[in-house]
């Protein structure tokens, strides 16, 4: 076997082996991530190039923007690495999230091949495969709905889905450093107190602008798989994200209003007098980068 088949066949073994080998990611995780089943061990060239990569990526000094791709080695001992930050974040606290990413990594997902955490605000993945840039990647996906429902969710379907349409156009035409659009709209509630919902959307820069779209337009179509008539999601891939929620999570100076015009409902039924309504709040305003007891896997 020559040594470019050999390359082939390891590659292809690691992609089979993908696996998720941790627990369920839950909705108010700070972290989550995911390890190949692939491993290496301590002593390996692969294992060293990775350390070197993850541990520069706190203090290269190319995060102005946020976004990273770099890579160290060859042949079966390179490592390739994209991180990207979200795109209201200052370039101290970007930093801070990748400290913090590599960090767990280094814990969760030590001598694997490949993983990938999504934090907050930041997103890193790192991979043996030989091209990853520029590479639409949908898959591991996280699904995270809030438990609670939102009040009319007739008309908050009908703003929802307008909204992160218009935040997908956005970010989509982003150029090669940040492809990152925030923004909120109101959904009336009838006889109630109008409701607000503030979403982001954001891509891999490295995705061209056809591909971001892509991405996040199929990321709005696995809404209704896990977040049905709730009032808060993130839906979490390798190369895009998107997030929305009752309360801002995002720095204000990233804002804009997005209005939508919608048409009156059909009317739904009345709940049951036995229906329950889910607990707690889907809100991370406040939880940026900060490794606690809840860090959850997925």
């Amino acid at each position: 076997m020559n040594s470019s088949t050999s390359l082939l066949f390891i590659f292809a073994t690691i992609i089979v082996a993908l696996a998720i080998v941790d627990a369920q990611c839950t909705s108010t995780a700070e972290y989550c991530w995911s390890c190949s089943n692939s491993t290496t061990n301590a002593n390996t060239t692969y294992k060293q190039n990775l350390n070197t990569l993850l541990a520069s990526l706190s203090s290269n000094n190319q995060t102005d923007y946020g976004f990273l791709n770099l890579s160290l080695g060859t042949g079966t001992n390179k490592v390739n690495v994209i991180a990207f930050c979200r795109g209201d974040l200052a370039q101290d606290q970007c930093r801070s999230c990748y400290g913090e990413a590599n960090i767990i990594l280094s814990q969760k997902c030590s001598n694997h091949y490949q993983a990938i955490i999504w934090a907050l605000g930041c997103t890193v993945r790192y991979s043996i495969i030989i091209t990853m840039f520029g590479i639409e990647e949908d898959k591991p996906v996280r699904l995270l709905a809030s438990p609670n429902s939102a009040s009319n969710p007739e008309y908050f379907k009908l703003v929802l889905n307008p909204l992160l349409e218009t935040l997908t156009q956005n970010a989509s035409s982003g150029d090669s450093m940040k492809k990152f659009a925030a923004g909120h709209a109101f959904v009336p509630a009838g006889s109630e107190t109008n409701q607000t919902i503030f979403a982001t959307t954001q891509c891999s820069p490295d995705l061209d602008e056809q591909n971001c779209s892509e991405c996040l337009e199929d990321s709005i179509k696995d809404i209704p798989t896990c977040c049905e008539g709730t009032n808060g999601g993130r839906v979490l891939k390798p190369s895009c994200t998107l997030r929305y929620e009752k309360g801002i999570f995002y720095d204000p100076s990233a804002d804009s209003l997005i209005n939508i015009s919608i048409a009156t409902p059909p009317p739904t039924a009345t709940p049951s007098p036995t229906a329950t309504k889910g607990i707690g709040d889907f809100s991370f305003a406040n939880l940026l980068f900060r490794t606690s007891k809840n860090d959850t896997q997925f």
